[in-house]
């Protein structure tokens, strides 16, 4: 059985599911990017260099990934996929709200890792959810709109709720009043998200042998590889991009247009990318999205005292921004069983904030030491996505369209050959 064996859920149903999932999914990622807006005001309070600061990071992501393996592997294993979702965001919102009263770098540090244990399952599950509701057709697109829901609200949204709360009421209340927001987002997963029931009878078929062929599968492998680049890119590059602009001189307005267009850019480059691949194949599509990815740290160091030039650096994440959700999402959710979907993105997710979560800041904070510049930070990150580009030749294809254009194309030439054959 395939994905796309599934019947399809009811369009109502199915735009409801988006919804509450893209505010699901944003939500989680507005502590995991939007803390970095807060690194100047806490870093002066804490007395913190950039390599603590960088740690905050790298430790809700080590916590992240264990975290998301362990239950997406349980939640495809005895369901309730729903009801961890909704587990997921509650205890991690109260452990958000606890970040302000952090007297020291070794409690906030603690609270990092609860929150990441706390978070790890939430937006894997999400996804398996999608793809498995979802239609060929558009798959692609639907994993692309929750992702987009990270980027809108926990990198466009970001820099204007957390600059804007901190402005006003100081870092410490920052955290309790958006951990407020998380219980509302866990109550609307509760109320409005209702699985179709399809999803249940395809979990209680699953055996814990059958994770092995998820190990197996050369797409997740590679995959694995190229989430590992992304993730470390997107959480280093997410850490260090505020802090670098400001060291440039720019305004805190002039940050925040910055970096709100490259948010917003990548929330469209999460249904853009995706989309396209529906069309054209995945494989082409994560080839240009990656290029387009390294382009735009590569346009703030080069062009930092040009906000013009460094809004077109932003614009490049309208592909870049999808290529983390093609080489995560997109092409895992094609390449094993539908009941193996969580497993297989927990992994994902697992081994990349294990290694790109956790050492892509950390290995961009010392080098920024090192040098006594963030540059080379993001020179690191710019170049680092060219390493995807070579992974994804070695992707097998699994657009739907693409592969029923080459059964076609095979079939056809199978007719031809034997009609010439007398």
């Amino acid at each position: 059985m395939t994905a796309s064996d599934l019947p399809e859920i009811k369009k109502s149903r199915e735009t409801a599911m988006l919804i509450v999932f893209f505010i699901a999914a944003g939500f989680v990622f507005l502590d995991r990017f939007g803390i970095s807006y807060l690194f100047p005001q806490i870093g002066k309070s804490l007395h913190l260099d950039e390599s603590q600061l960088a740690s905050l990071v790298s430790i809700t992501a080590v916590a992240w990934a264990i975290s998301s393996l362990i239950f997406s592997v349980l939640s495809d294993r005895i369901g309730h996929k729903k009801l961890m979702i909704v587990a997921s965001i509650l205890l991690f919102s109260v452990a958000l709200g606890l970040i302000g009263l952090s007297p020291n770098y070794g409690i906030m540090l603690l609270l990092r890792a609860i929150i990441g244990f706390c978070a790890g399952p939430a937006v894997p599950i999400m996804q398996s959810l999608v793809s498995q509701s979802s239609p060929a057709s558009r798959r692609g697109r639907n994993l692309g709109i929750v992702i987009a829901g990270t980027s809108v609200i926990g990198t466009a949204l970001a820099p204007t709720i957390m600059i804007g709360l901190s402005t006003a009421y100081g870092w410490r209340l920052t955290f309790p009043i958006v951990a407020t927001a998380g219980l509302v987002v866990a109550i609307l997963v509760a109320v409005f998200y209702k699985a179709p029931p399809a999803i249940v009878g395809a979990v209680q078929s699953v055996r814990f042998r059958d994770f092995r062929t998820v190990i197996a599968n050369r797409n997740v492998l590679l995959a694995v590889l190229g989430t590992i680049i992304m993730i470390g890119f997107v959480i280093g590059f997410s850490a260090f991009a505020p802090q670098f602009l400001t060291e440039k001189g720019l305004s805190p307005a002039g940050v925040t247009l910055v970096l709100t267009v490259f948010g917003i850019s990548t929330a469209l480059g999460n249904i853009i990318a995706p989309f396209v691949s529906d069309r054209i194949g995945r494989k082409p599509t994560l080839i240009i999205a990656a290029i387009c990815a390294g382009l735009t740290p590569l346009f703030f160091v080069l062009f930092s005292a040009s906000v013009p030039l460094l809004l077109v650096g932003s614009l490049m994440a309208l592909l870049g921004g999808g290529a983390l959700t093609l080489i995560t999402y997109v092409v895992p959710s094609e390449s094993v069983a539908p009941s193996l979907i969580a497993s297989a993105f927990a992994l994902q997710i697992a081994v990349g904030e294990t290694i790109g979560g956790a050492f892509g800041p950390q290995i961009g904070g010392a080098l920024a030491d090192s040098t006594h510049t963030l540059s080379s930070a993001l020179l690191l990150y710019a170049a680092a996505p060219i390493i995807v580009v070579i992974l994804a030749l070695f992707l097998r294809e699994t657009a739907p369209r693409r592969i029923a254009a080459k059964a076609k194309a095979i079939e056809e030439i199978e007719i031809g050959t034997q009609t010439l054959v007398p």
